[in-house]
This record gives structure tokens, C-alpha cells and sequence, in this order.
């Protein structure tokens, strides 16, 4: 999967951080200081899958991550997702991307397979006051999980609502699945997750 994630035209990975990954498992940036030292590691890869992560050794609590997930259209084609999600724990952001990766060469897709629309909106009720909304969005995130949530990907909504007091009482939910069947993605309907 870092092959792969090395021939992606549109990300700036650089080489350097893929072959150290590849042969280390980490990569440490050369412009590294004491003051802010940040590593990369491989946290999970396999022939379909690849998840990079970014830290602070240096004590910040800013974090990036990376993730790639490869599905079979037919022989020698396969749709690629990459994502990237970064920010601080409570206020984060990501993209996601597409390619088609055929006989080795991946073009970016110009139409997403996946909706780049989704918001907190999707994890309400129909008639939620817009007081309710503005509450949840000031206090949760969302986004996409290609490998967290083992084998589809899906749209998270992360909050504390407890912590803060908020009343939960108007989500549907706080996941969306995205079932990859006969190339094309299926979405589920918003639900609370058996370990949420």
C-alpha cells in the first residue's frame, strides 16, 4: 500500500517518509527541534489498507492522520480512497480523495464515489431546532474512518455530548456506513454503533 500511496499524483508524500516507513516503520522529519519534534508511524497496513499516523514527541496535542484503502473493481483495476484528518483533538479536519488505480497507474477521480457534502445535518432528526444544530456543531466533529471501523468505510460524528451537558436526544445516530457492493459505495442510514 505505501507503493501505492507513492504513485497518488495529487498527495505531497514525500519519498523520503515512504521509505523510511517502508523500512522502518517510522519517519521523523529532518526539520525536527527540541522544541517540536513530530514522528509518523505505521499503524496498519496490509495488501488493501494503510494507516499512517503523526504525533508530537515534543508534547503538542496537534495530530494528523492518513489513510488509504484500496477495493477491487475487476482484474488489474481498483478504486482508491486516501484521507487525511488533522487538527487538535477537539477541532479537527479532513479531506478525502479518490483515484482509480489501473495497471499500475492511479488518476484522480473527478467525481467522488463517496458524498463530500456530509455534515452534522445528516445525524439529526428531521425538524431539529436550529438551536439544537448550532449546539452540536460547536461541540463535536465528524468525518471519514476508512479502516477503523473494519470493513466499510464510515462517516463518524465524535463528540462528548455528556461532558458538556448537551442533550443527545436529537441524533439518529453517530455513524454512517458506506458498503463498497458491485463497484459502487451504499450508504446506511445514521445509528449508535454496538461500542458507542
Amino acid at each position: 500500500m505505501l507503493d501505492i500511496l507513492r504513485r497518488l499524483p495529487a498527495e505531497p508524500v514525500p519519498l523520503p517518509m515512504i521509505d523510511s516507513l517502508n523500512k522502518n516503520g517510522v519517519y521523523y522529519p529532518p526539520d525536527n527541534t527540541e522544541d517540536e519534534a513530530t514522528i509518523y508511524s505505521l499503524v496498519d497496513a496490509n495488501d488493501s489498507i494503510l494507516r499512517i499516523e503523526m504525533t508530537f514527541e515534543s508534547g503538542q496535542k496537534g495530530f494528523y492522520r492518513s489513510e488509504l484503502r484500496r477495493f477491487k473493481i475487476q482484474a488489474d483495476e481498483y478504486l482508491v480512497i486516501y484521507s487525511t484528518v488533522s487538527g487538535l483533538p477537539i477541532a479537527f479536519e479532513g479531506t478525502i480523495t479518490s483515484y482509480t488505480l489501473k495497471k499500475g497507474i492511479a488518476l484522480k477521480d473527478e467525481n467522488s464515489p463517496l458524498p463530500l457534502d456530509l455534515g452534522i445535518i445528516d445525524f439529526v432528526k428531521p425538524n431539529t431546532p436550529d438551536s439544537i444544530i448550532t449546539k452540536y456543531r460547536q461541540f463535536s466533529n465528524h468525518c471519514f474512518e476508512l479502516i477503523h471501523y473494519g470493513n466499510n468505510i464510515c462517516y463518524v460524528l465524535h463528540e462528548n455530548f455528556e461532558y458538556y451537558g448537551i442533550d443527545k436526544s436529537w441524533l439518529l445516530g453517530n455513524r454512517i456506513e458506506f458498503l463498497f457492493d458491485k463497484g459502487r459505495f451504499k450508504k446506511s442510514r445514521p445509528f449508535f454503533g454496538p461500542e458507542d
